[in-house]
Protein backbone atom coordinates (compact mmCIF):
# COMPACT_ATOMS: atom_id res chain seq x y z
CA UNK A 1 0.00 0.00 0.00
CA UNK A 2 1.38 3.38 -0.90
CA UNK A 3 1.32 5.65 1.89
CA UNK A 4 -0.37 9.07 1.39
CA UNK A 5 1.39 12.10 1.84
CA UNK A 6 0.66 15.54 2.59
CA UNK A 7 2.84 18.31 1.42
CA UNK A 8 3.85 21.33 4.02
CA UNK A 9 5.24 24.62 3.64
CA UNK A 10 7.74 26.24 5.70
CA UNK A 11 8.14 29.84 6.36
CA UNK A 12 11.54 30.76 4.82
CA UNK A 13 11.80 27.61 2.33
CA UNK A 14 10.27 27.81 -1.12
CA UNK A 15 10.20 24.09 -1.69
CA UNK A 16 7.84 21.69 0.31
CA UNK A 17 8.07 18.95 2.45
CA UNK A 18 6.05 16.04 3.03
CA UNK A 19 4.72 14.64 5.83
CA UNK A 20 2.87 10.86 6.41
CA UNK A 21 1.35 10.55 9.96
CA UNK A 22 3.73 12.96 11.99
CA UNK A 23 0.67 14.66 13.62
CA UNK A 24 2.52 13.40 16.79
CA UNK A 25 5.50 15.78 15.78
CA UNK A 26 4.03 18.57 15.09
CA UNK A 27 4.06 20.29 18.52
CA UNK A 28 7.41 20.02 18.87
CA UNK A 29 8.41 21.10 15.64
CA UNK A 30 6.23 24.45 16.15
CA UNK A 31 8.22 24.52 19.04
CA UNK A 32 11.72 24.18 18.60
CA UNK A 33 10.97 26.14 14.91
CA UNK A 34 9.84 29.16 17.04
CA UNK A 35 9.92 31.52 13.51
CA UNK A 36 8.92 28.99 11.33
CA UNK A 37 5.37 29.04 10.55
CA UNK A 38 4.10 25.58 8.80
CA UNK A 39 1.48 25.42 6.80
CA UNK A 40 -0.60 22.75 4.90
CA UNK A 41 -1.22 22.17 1.20
CA UNK A 42 1.09 25.50 -0.16
CA UNK A 43 4.83 26.02 -0.94
CA UNK A 44 5.99 29.37 -2.20
CA UNK A 45 7.42 27.70 -5.16
CA UNK A 46 4.45 25.83 -5.92
CA UNK A 47 6.58 23.62 -8.69
CA UNK A 48 8.28 22.24 -6.27
CA UNK A 49 5.55 21.01 -4.32
CA UNK A 50 5.65 17.17 -6.72
CA UNK A 51 8.93 17.17 -5.91
CA UNK A 52 9.43 17.23 -1.38
CA UNK A 53 12.67 18.21 -0.92
CA UNK A 54 12.69 16.11 2.46
CA UNK A 55 10.25 13.21 3.23
CA UNK A 56 9.06 12.20 6.81
CA UNK A 57 7.11 9.13 7.69
CA UNK A 58 5.25 7.14 10.34
CA UNK A 59 5.80 3.89 10.62
CA UNK A 60 5.65 1.03 13.07
CA UNK A 61 9.00 1.39 14.91
CA UNK A 62 9.75 5.28 14.70
CA UNK A 63 9.65 8.18 11.77
CA UNK A 64 11.47 7.40 8.76
CA UNK A 65 12.96 10.43 6.56
CA UNK A 66 14.34 11.00 3.12
CA UNK A 67 16.18 13.83 1.71
CA UNK A 68 19.16 14.20 -1.14
CA UNK A 69 21.39 14.74 1.90
CA UNK A 70 21.18 11.06 2.82
CA UNK A 71 22.49 8.71 0.74
CA UNK A 72 19.77 5.93 2.38
CA UNK A 73 16.77 6.91 4.99
CA UNK A 74 17.18 7.36 8.60
CA UNK A 75 14.78 6.51 11.18
CA UNK A 76 14.41 7.77 14.75
CA UNK A 77 11.76 5.61 17.51
CA UNK A 78 11.95 8.84 19.52
CA UNK A 79 9.80 11.84 18.51
CA UNK A 80 12.35 14.43 19.79
CA UNK A 81 15.42 12.77 18.38
CA UNK A 82 13.20 12.35 14.43
CA UNK A 83 12.53 16.51 15.02
CA UNK A 84 16.41 16.99 16.34
CA UNK A 85 17.13 15.13 12.93
CA UNK A 86 14.94 16.52 10.76
CA UNK A 87 16.42 19.92 11.26
CA UNK A 88 19.63 19.15 9.85
CA UNK A 89 18.05 18.56 6.38
CA UNK A 90 15.69 21.68 6.61
CA UNK A 91 19.06 23.90 7.55
CA UNK A 92 20.58 21.75 3.94
CA UNK A 93 17.12 22.67 2.33
CA UNK A 94 17.51 26.46 3.42
CA UNK A 95 21.12 26.97 2.46
CA UNK A 96 20.64 25.31 -0.51
CA UNK A 97 18.00 27.59 -1.78
CA UNK A 98 20.14 30.66 -0.52
CA UNK A 99 23.03 28.72 -2.24
CA UNK A 100 25.77 31.63 -1.89
CA UNK A 101 25.64 31.55 1.54
CA UNK A 102 28.85 30.05 3.41
CA UNK A 103 27.90 28.50 6.86
CA UNK A 104 29.33 28.04 9.68
CA UNK A 105 29.38 25.31 12.13
CA UNK A 106 29.38 26.69 15.59
CA UNK A 107 27.39 29.15 18.09
CA UNK A 108 27.03 33.05 17.93
CA UNK A 109 25.90 35.27 20.68
CA UNK A 110 25.38 38.98 19.81
CA UNK A 111 27.45 40.68 22.66
CA UNK A 112 27.35 44.77 22.91
CA UNK A 113 31.12 45.05 20.53
CA UNK A 114 29.24 42.88 17.78
CA UNK A 115 28.25 38.65 16.62
CA UNK A 116 30.91 36.59 18.50
CA UNK A 117 31.09 33.00 16.45
CA UNK A 118 32.14 30.04 18.62
CA UNK A 119 33.48 27.35 16.07
CA UNK A 120 32.00 23.60 17.19
CA UNK A 121 34.76 21.99 19.18
CA UNK A 122 34.10 18.65 20.20
CA UNK A 123 32.51 19.31 23.90
CA UNK A 124 33.94 22.16 24.51
CA UNK A 125 30.31 23.25 25.80
CA UNK A 126 29.29 25.83 23.05
CA UNK A 127 25.36 25.66 23.26
CA UNK A 128 25.40 25.57 27.05
CA UNK A 129 27.77 28.83 27.14
CA UNK A 130 25.56 30.21 24.80
CA UNK A 131 22.51 29.94 26.96
CA UNK A 132 25.12 31.17 29.77
CA UNK A 133 25.43 34.05 27.91
CA UNK A 134 21.57 34.43 27.20
CA UNK A 135 20.98 34.62 30.81
CA UNK A 136 23.32 37.03 31.26
CA UNK A 137 22.14 39.61 28.61
CA UNK A 138 23.75 38.31 25.55
CA UNK A 139 21.27 37.37 22.47
CA UNK A 140 21.60 34.01 20.77
CA UNK A 141 21.72 33.78 16.83
CA UNK A 142 22.79 30.32 16.75
CA UNK A 143 23.77 27.39 19.03
CA UNK A 144 24.97 25.29 15.74
CA UNK A 145 25.07 26.60 12.33
CA UNK A 146 25.73 30.05 11.13
CA UNK A 147 24.72 31.48 7.76
CA UNK A 148 26.68 34.04 6.27
CA UNK A 149 25.63 35.86 3.38
CA UNK A 150 28.07 36.71 0.09
CA UNK A 151 28.95 40.20 0.19
CA UNK A 152 30.17 40.47 3.78
CA UNK A 153 30.27 39.02 7.20
CA UNK A 154 27.09 39.01 8.71
CA UNK A 155 25.92 36.54 9.99
CA UNK A 156 21.87 35.46 10.00
CA UNK A 157 19.94 34.51 12.92
CA UNK A 158 17.73 31.07 11.88
CA UNK A 159 15.25 31.33 14.98
CA UNK A 160 15.64 28.09 16.13
CA UNK A 161 15.93 27.32 20.08
CA UNK A 162 19.35 26.02 21.66
CA UNK A 163 19.65 22.67 22.22
CA UNK A 164 21.10 20.78 25.68
CA UNK A 165 22.75 18.13 26.61
CA UNK A 166 21.55 16.23 29.36
CA UNK A 167 22.60 16.52 32.18
CA UNK A 168 24.02 19.77 32.77
CA UNK A 169 27.22 19.87 34.11
CA UNK A 170 27.64 19.90 38.15
CA UNK A 171 29.35 23.38 37.71
CA UNK A 172 26.27 24.95 35.69
CA UNK A 173 25.18 26.52 38.90
CA UNK A 174 22.22 27.00 40.47
CA UNK A 175 21.48 30.55 38.71
CA UNK A 176 21.72 29.07 35.39
CA UNK A 177 19.87 25.89 36.49
CA UNK A 178 17.14 28.01 37.63
CA UNK A 179 16.97 29.91 34.18
CA UNK A 180 17.03 26.87 32.35
CA UNK A 181 14.20 25.29 34.30
CA UNK A 182 11.67 28.01 33.76
CA UNK A 183 12.08 28.05 29.72
CA UNK A 184 12.10 24.09 29.43
CA UNK A 185 11.26 23.20 25.58
CA UNK A 186 10.72 20.15 23.91
CA UNK A 187 13.04 17.39 25.72
CA UNK A 188 14.12 13.64 26.29
CA UNK A 189 16.56 11.42 28.05
CA UNK A 190 19.41 13.00 25.97
CA UNK A 191 18.35 16.99 24.60
CA UNK A 192 16.49 19.57 26.31
CA UNK A 193 15.52 22.94 24.07
CA UNK A 194 15.51 25.86 25.67
CA UNK A 195 12.58 28.45 25.11
CA UNK A 196 13.76 32.24 24.66
CA UNK A 197 12.24 34.73 23.41
CA UNK A 198 13.63 37.59 21.01
CA UNK A 199 15.63 39.35 23.24
CA UNK A 200 17.71 36.47 24.02
CA UNK A 201 17.08 34.30 20.85
CA UNK A 202 17.14 36.40 17.46
CA UNK A 203 14.78 36.20 15.43
CA UNK A 204 15.00 34.38 11.93
CA UNK A 205 16.92 36.60 9.77
CA UNK A 206 18.32 38.83 11.94
CA UNK A 207 21.53 39.63 10.84
CA UNK A 208 24.74 41.46 12.62
CA UNK A 209 28.16 41.67 11.99
CA UNK A 210 30.83 39.02 12.62
CA UNK A 211 33.39 41.23 14.23
CA UNK A 212 35.07 38.26 17.29
CA UNK A 213 35.64 34.58 16.67
CA UNK A 214 36.59 32.42 19.92
CA UNK A 215 38.11 29.10 19.79
CA UNK A 216 36.48 27.54 22.84
CA UNK A 217 38.76 24.93 25.32
CA UNK A 218 37.41 23.12 28.22
CA UNK A 219 39.99 22.20 31.02
CA UNK A 220 38.98 21.00 34.27
CA UNK A 221 40.90 22.86 36.68
CA UNK A 222 42.82 25.38 34.19
CA UNK A 223 42.93 28.77 35.02
CA UNK A 224 40.76 30.89 32.70
CA UNK A 225 42.34 32.97 29.77
CA UNK A 226 41.60 34.71 26.94
CA UNK A 227 44.01 35.09 24.57
CA UNK A 228 44.77 36.65 21.13
CA UNK A 229 44.79 33.74 18.53
CA UNK A 230 46.24 34.19 14.93
CA UNK A 231 44.04 34.49 11.71
CA UNK A 232 46.18 31.58 10.28
CA UNK A 233 45.25 29.83 13.49
CA UNK A 234 41.47 30.23 13.48
CA UNK A 235 41.20 29.55 9.80
CA UNK A 236 42.57 25.92 10.33
CA UNK A 237 40.39 25.03 13.06
CA UNK A 238 37.27 25.89 11.47
CA UNK A 239 38.61 24.26 8.19
CA UNK A 240 38.77 21.44 10.11
CA UNK A 241 35.65 21.76 12.20
CA UNK A 242 33.44 22.58 8.93
CA UNK A 243 35.48 20.37 6.20
CA UNK A 244 36.64 17.60 8.01
CA UNK A 245 35.47 15.55 5.34
CA UNK A 246 35.36 17.53 2.61
CA UNK A 247 37.88 19.38 0.28
CA UNK A 248 36.06 23.00 0.28
CA UNK A 249 36.42 24.78 -3.12
CA UNK A 250 38.80 27.61 -3.59
CA UNK A 251 35.85 30.38 -3.25
CA UNK A 252 35.15 28.98 0.18
CA UNK A 253 38.34 29.28 1.38
CA UNK A 254 38.83 32.87 0.22
CA UNK A 255 35.24 33.53 1.75
CA UNK A 256 36.04 32.32 5.00
CA UNK A 257 39.36 33.47 5.28
CA UNK A 258 37.91 36.92 4.26
CA UNK A 259 35.22 36.60 7.53
CA UNK A 260 38.24 35.25 9.52
CA UNK A 261 40.19 38.52 8.93
CA UNK A 262 37.55 40.97 9.33
CA UNK A 263 37.17 39.67 12.67
CA UNK A 264 39.22 39.97 16.25
CA UNK A 265 40.05 36.52 16.87
CA UNK A 266 40.49 34.62 20.81
CA UNK A 267 41.31 31.59 21.96
CA UNK A 268 39.01 31.29 25.51
CA UNK A 269 40.17 28.65 28.20
CA UNK A 270 37.78 27.50 31.01
CA UNK A 271 36.74 25.28 33.75
CA UNK A 272 33.34 26.79 34.24
CA UNK A 273 30.67 28.96 32.56
CA UNK A 274 31.06 31.59 35.39
CA UNK A 275 34.49 31.83 34.69
CA UNK A 276 33.54 31.81 30.80
CA UNK A 277 31.14 34.52 31.49
CA UNK A 278 33.16 36.57 32.98
CA UNK A 279 35.97 36.90 31.21
CA UNK A 280 33.70 37.44 27.97
CA UNK A 281 31.79 40.25 29.52
CA UNK A 282 34.84 42.15 30.69
CA UNK A 283 35.97 42.14 27.63
CA UNK A 284 32.72 42.55 25.35
CA UNK A 285 30.16 43.68 27.43
CA UNK A 286 26.90 42.23 28.16
CA UNK A 287 23.90 44.40 28.38
CA UNK A 288 22.31 43.53 31.74
CA UNK A 289 18.84 42.27 31.22
CA UNK A 290 15.69 42.61 34.20
CA UNK A 291 16.16 38.99 35.57
CA UNK A 292 12.63 37.16 35.66
CA UNK A 293 12.55 33.41 36.12
CA UNK A 294 8.64 33.23 35.40
CA UNK A 295 8.59 35.18 31.63
CA UNK A 296 10.10 33.94 28.56
CA UNK A 297 12.24 37.25 27.57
Amino acid sequence: MIPEFDMYAFSGLQAAVAFSGCEALFPILSGVLRDWSLEKGRAENTASQGQPVITLQKKADGYERRSRWLSKPVRFSDPVDAVCDFIVDLIHAYNAEQNKNLCLHGAAVELQTGLMVFPSTYRAGKSLLSVKLASCGARIFSDDVLPIPSGGNSGVALGILPRLRRPLPKTAGDPLRTFIANRLGPQNKRYRYIRLGPRRLAPRGTDAQVTAITILRRDTGEKPTLKTATTSDVVRDMILRNFARENPGIDILDRLHAVVEQAACYTLTYDTLDQAAALLSEGFGLAPLREDNDKII
